[in-house]
């Protein structure tokens, strides 16, 4: 395939799948890029479908959201007198108008092949496992280099969310566990529990993301895991809700960089064909977080009750602060900060007094990744970056698909709070605190396999949109279903509720897809991937800061008056965004 000149910020897919070299384009580009960008158009670039692709590369009919390819956006067939000086392509790189029915006119007939080898065949371009080293570009030095990563920054990542996710949902756990009742919380003190707590993260999140590209991820990260350990320990002596209120706002400061901070790493060490499959598993995380929530309470009710004068509630609290501050300490010395400029305590040199875990040769290979991917570096985002990140249309359309996505299935959260309020036909708790504590492990043990399967799933089958809309129709089932429970509980059977909820836990995968989506459409422009993920997420808890009292309040459970009949539109929302996006990405981006 010839090398052509990148004006659109993507390496072509050809290159992606093969593991060739190819030239990062400057972010100049996509100040002139009238599919990223609202700004001006050129009239060169307005025929967007005739896009170059290599030999291999499947048609716009064949492709699925993956890998997306923005060569030089091809050439009109009104301009075809155009100077060679102003092509989009050097002179020896010009190809006809339709190249892809040029091809089929000069290839060679196929030779004929069984049935079993063209079954094989398509099964092994499909599932990257299958196909060899040569084929993938492997080396045993990446492949080393991709084991550390997921080692060290993956692991401690992965914990770091759970612990994290402990830490920002365990006020439920301590509210259905005697909270409540010590501290005389009779209203919606729980929904402003999270309220708070949504508009300090929301109002933290993108400056956050700003800040990491201009301090080290390494003192950044770690040093607000630490400030939020102590927060946590502090909740546990708390007195009334207003000292809970204020130590919720804190909380939210600190915890907004983990999350969007470490998909950001991700995206600078994993290539695309590594790259759903890390992500799911960090994002799975946060219902093992919410399993650990549920199973520490219970342990703590069991053994650490009265201990010390203090409620098993406080203890939660004082246990989580603790293991934050351990947890958050090691990440001085697992995050390997960027390719361009590693974390000096995790590289392994003779002058080095850490005995770092990366060695000069990785982040070598590290920083070829990232070209032979067509990707850039990090880079400091500056008012130019943040400028033209504002006039592209995918800075709104991500977002809107990303807080549509985790929205829709939000009454997942308040499985605790329907089962604390379900009543006997006697009018008392159908279930204990224990109980009520322990039977959402079970739904968080269903999300953290579905999250796994969706995440492969993306990576092997080389798609994303379609297992989205996979989601949203599974995620539509169980809406419909409590609609109908909560307007007729009396002739709806309890036990579609319990099967509903459960339902609704595989519908928990979408953030990986979304943004590993992200990063295929934006390679070559980390500043405005950086800024786009802290969009996306503010303006998730920008909405919860209100919506979540509105529609899931406490004092409605288990009835809700609208809030399922609203997951219920978002849910279609997704499914009509991811097929536009899709078509969008194949039709005119590819």
């Amino acid at each position: 395939m010839s090398s052509l000149p990148q004006d659109g910020g993507h390496q072509p897919s050809g290159s992606l799948r093969e593991g060739k070299d190819a030239p990062a384009a400057t972010n100049t580009a996509f100040e002139n890029t009238p599919l990223l960008s609202l700004g001006r158009q050129s009239s060169r670039c307005t025929d967007l479908n005739t896009s170059i692709r290599s030999k291999n590369d499947p048609g716009p009919s064949e492709s699925n959201g993956f890998y997306r390819v923005r060569q030089g956006h091809g050439a009109d067939e009104d301009h075809d007198d155009l100077d060679e000086a102003d092509s989009p392509l050097e002179p020896h790189a010009r190809q006809s108008d339709h190249p892809r029915r040029e091809q089929r006119l000069n290839a060679k007939p196929p030779r004929a092949l069984s049935t079993k080898q063209r079954l094989w065949n398509t099964i092994s371009k499909r599932l990257v496992f299958l196909q060899r080293d040569g084929e993938n570009g492997r080396s045993p030095l990446e492949k080393d280099l991709v084991r550390r990563l997921d080692v060290f920054l993956l692991t401690f990542g992965c914990i770091s969310q759970v612990i994290k996710y402990l830490d920002q949902t365990n006020i439920s756990s301590a509210y259905v566990s005697g909270m409540k009742e010590d501290l005389q919380l009779n209203g919606n003190e729980l929904n402003y529990f999270l309220t708070f707590f949504s508009i300090s993260y929301c109002l933290m999140l993108i400056p956050s993301q700003v800040i990491i590209t201009y301090v080290r991820p390494s003192y950044w990260l770690p040093g607000l895991e630490i400030g939020w350990g102590f927060v946590t320990a502090l909740i546990a002596f708390a007195q009334n809700a207003n000292q809970i209120y204020a130590l919720r706002v804190l909380l939210g400061l600190f915890e907004s960089s983990a999350w969007p901070g470490m998909m950001t790493l991700f995206m600078y060490w994993y290539t695309p064909l590594e790259l759903a499959k890390r992500m799911g598993f960090y994002h799975s995380c946060q219902a093992l977080g919410s399993m650990m929530s549920g199973a520490l309470q219970v342990a703590v009710l069991e053994s650490l009750e009265g201990k010390w004068g203090l409620r098993g509630w406080r203890w939660l609290f004082i246990i989580n602060g603790l293991l934050t501050l351990l947890i958050g300490f090691t990440g001085f010395f697992l995050i390997p900060d960027y390719p361009n400029s590693p974390n000096p305590r995790s590289l392994s040199s003779p002058h080095s007094r850490y005995g770092g875990w990366l060695s000069n040769k990785h982040v070598e290979i590290a920083e070829d990744r990232l070209k032979r991917h067509g990707r850039t570096d990090s880079k400091k985002i500056t008012w130019r970056a943040a400028k033209r990140t504002f006039r592209m249309w995918i800075a709104y359309f991500i977002p809107m698909l990303y807080i549509a996505s985790v929205l829709a299935p939000y009454g997942y959260n308040y499985f605790n709070l329907f089962l604390k309020e379900l009543k006997s036909e006697n009018g008392r708790p159908r279930w204990s605190a224990e109980e009520v504590n322990s039977i959402p492990i079970l739904g968080n043990g269903v999300n953290v396999v579905v999250v796994w399967i969706w995440a492969i799933l993306s990576d092997l089958l080389q798609t994303r949109w379609t297992l989205l809309v996979a989601q949203g129709v599974i995620g539509l089932i169980p809406c419909i279903i409590m609609s109908v429970w909560t307007s007729c509980p009396d002739t709806t059977p309890v036990s579609a509720a319990y099967a509903s909820y459960f339902m609704t836990y595989m519908s928990l995968g979408t953030a990986p897809l979304i943004m590993s989506w992200l990063s295929d459409i934006l390679p070559q422009d980390s500043e405005a991937r950086t800024l786009i993920v802290g969009y996306s997420i503010a303006g998730v808890y920008a909405i919860l800061t209100w919506s979540q009292v509105l529609i899931w309040p406490a004092s409605q459970a288990p009835y809700y008056h609208y809030a399922w009949q609203i997951s219920i539109v978002l849910w279609i929302l997704v499914i009509i965004m991811c097929w536009m996006l899709n078509i969008i990405d194949v039709r005119i981006l590819l």
